[in-house]
């Protein structure tokens, strides 16, 4: 097989595709909440920490491979206001807000061939008032030096007639084959700036929310650390683009997480403390195109609003290297 395939799969029940590539690496992606399952740039190396039922996947536990759309991380207090107008979140409380609107809402397939296009439209409700059209595209592309890449692309189009506030996210779980656990791992992250939060991980007010950190942020083993943190002023490389590292030292094997700054200006990191399974088996590598909180943050303003028939996008790729 010279092209990649994209096939109809069930997982548990529910509607997924399989992209396979000439290279042999695989992805099985759900069209609930175009959710990805797993990705095995080479047959049996998994990289994609995700869903293991039905179950999981329709109570979206964890947030795995949660596509953040409308807004990325948390809405303090599940409030915010917009145009002038006031809008509270069903449940009203932080958590109910984390990640957005997308985890229930069910994908369709568009078109043919590569790469696999999966689209749904979100209607406005009485916490966020705005009609959205929401297309996911995933891919599989080989580099070199047998390189095998995975690249998710978020494309959201204002439907509404007035600007809606938007922000994007991707928050896989990502672990290196062969290996159990993140604590032999070690960590790069190319930025200048930490966020500081308080204890509902909503980054504090102003100016009082950035920490200088040195570039890049290096963590040569991660072991017992535990990490729920946000990083900005990101510092691209001679190829103009953000590259966080995730190395197993042992074995010299990478996952590469590659995102552009001008999309995507904020990295988030959580090392999976207290997740109800597979607790720090996986490390989540989370492209954001705004803080937490964003919808709430002066700040932000200037990158919240989209307008009528416009579109906002951003693409993240995990790249694998043996």
């Amino acid at each position: 097989m010279n092209v990649t395939a994209v096939e109809r799969q069930d997982f548990f029940g529910m509607p997924a595709w399989r992209v396979s590539s000439p290279s042999g690496a695989t992805a099985l992606v759900a069209e609930r909440g175009a959710t990805v399952l797993s990705w095995q740039p080479r047959p049996g190396d998994e990289v994609i920490d995700g869903y293991v039922s039905g179950e999981e996947l329709d109570g979206h536990i964890g947030n795995r491979s949660l596509i953040m759309a409308p807004w990325c991380g948390r809405v303090a207090g599940g409030a915010y206001s917009f145009g002038g107008r006031s809008h509270r979140l069903p449940g009203g409380a932080e958590l109910s807000g984390l990640g957005g609107r997308v985890t229930g809402l069910d994908f369709a397939r568009v078109g043919t061939g590569d790469p696999l296009v999966l689209k749904g439209s979100l209607q406005g409700d009485d916490g966020y008032p705005w009609d959205l059209e929401i297309t996911v595209i995933v891919a599989l592309e080989a580099g070199s030096d047998e390189q095998e890449n995975l690249s998710v692309t978020i494309d959201v189009r204002n439907d509404s007639d007035a600007p809606a506030p938007v922000t994007l996210g991707w928050h896989p779980y990502v672990r290196m084959p062969g290996l159990a656990g993140i604590s032999n791992l070690s960590l790069a992250i190319p930025a200048r700036m930490k966020i500081l939060t308080d204890s509902r991980i909503i980054p504090l007010p102003g100016d009082a929310a950035f920490a200088g950190v040195k570039a890049p942020v290096r963590h040569d083993y991660i072991g017992s650390l535990r990490m729920d943190q946000a990083y900005t002023h990101l510092v691209p490389d001679e190829d103009g683009v953000v590259v966080t590292e995730l190395r197993d030292p042992a074995r010299g094997s990478r996952v590469l997480l590659t995102q552009e700054p001008s999309e995507a200006p904020v990295v988030h990191v959580f090392t999976g403390d207290g997740l109800p399974r597979a607790e720090r088996q996986s490390i989540a590598l989370e492209p954001c195109s705004a803080l937490s909180d964003a919808f709430n943050r002066a700040d932000a303003k200037a990158r919240l609003a989209l307008e009528p028939g416009r579109t906002r996008s951003l693409t993240a790729t995990l790249s694998y290297i043996a």
